[in-house]
């Protein structure tokens, strides 16, 4: 049974949350912006007493926020062994992103249908607020939590309970991919900036098109650079791979064969 604390948005808990976060909400906030900042890497254990001292919670809350993190598929956890965070190869990545966006395509054409003028204008506010967070060069995890609010927002009014839910679960497994984009470049931030407007643009005319095509544009964006640098962070880890491969194989055949013997040729007289 999933427990409550999954069921809501654990990770958009900035400014424009609709209530205060409880402790295990903060402590999966927390978290989550340890894996961003690669203070726990992909594949890397997390453990209960070291997380706990340092966001400052008892352990209680620790293991509530990495069972509901499991859940929403963030990280795994194995008996005897603890939480790990989750390791998607590249491939992986491209095609959960490839799914976000026509996933998001989607709700930004039912939105544009459905949503009330109330609704639309709520939904500006948020493209402003987004747009002065990529202005002033806030931090990736504050940029990712507006987003996610966002998200969840468009799906809320796109009048599609189906649609709405596939583009939570979505962005939720797609949130800790989004550390690839650190450090973000200008060049990027400006191209980024640029969609939003054209999708915000869309929107407000309530064109079904191009809202769906701005929607599938920002969503493959985002994609693109995530994916390079997957793809980059895997090929460095490699070679470190293939050597401890190598190590390990070499080992296991000494122990496996007997060491050659070498014999000198005694010289007859």
């Amino acid at each position: 049974m999933k427990s409550a604390t999954a069921a809501q948005p654990p990770y958009a808990l900035a400014g424009g949350a609709e209530r205060p976060p409880t402790v295990v909400q903060r402590t999966m906030r927390g978290l989550l912006r340890d894996i961003m900042a690669r203070v726990y890497g992909p594949g890397e254990r997390i453990r209960e007493t070291e997380a706990a001292l340092r966001l400052g919670v008892s352990r209680a809350s620790v293991r509530e926020a990495l069972r509901a993190l499991e859940q929403d598929g963030l990280l795994e956890v194995a008996p005897w062994r603890g939480a790990r965070v989750i390791d998607h190869g590249p491939e992986e990545i491209a095609e959960l992103f490839e799914l976000m966006g026509t996933v998001y395509g989607a709700v930004a054409k039912f939105a544009a249908r459905h949503a009330s003028d109330a609704e639309l204008r709520r939904l500006r506010e948020d493209f402003a607020r987004l747009r002065r967070a990529h202005e002033q060069k806030r931090d990736i995890v504050e940029l990712i939590d507006i987003v996610y609010q966002m998200g969840t927002y468009l799906g809320r009014c796109c009048g599609n309970p189906l649609a709405a839910e596939m583009l939570r679960k979505l962005g939720r497994l797609s949130y800790l991919h989004y550390r690839y984009l650190e450090p973000v470049p200008s060049r990027w931030r400006q191209q980024s900036l640029t969609r939003l407007r054209r999708l915000e643009t869309a929107l407000l005319a309530r064109s079904e098109e191009r809202s769906e095509k701005a929607a599938r544009r920002l969503a493959q964006h985002t994609a693109k650079l995530v994916v390079r640098r997957a793809c980059e962070a895997h090929r460095q880890a490699l070679p470190r791979t293939a050597l401890a491969t190598s190590r390990r194989d070499a080992a296991a055949n000494h122990a496996g064969g007997q060491p050659a013997r070498h014999f000198k040729t005694r010289k007859r007289k």
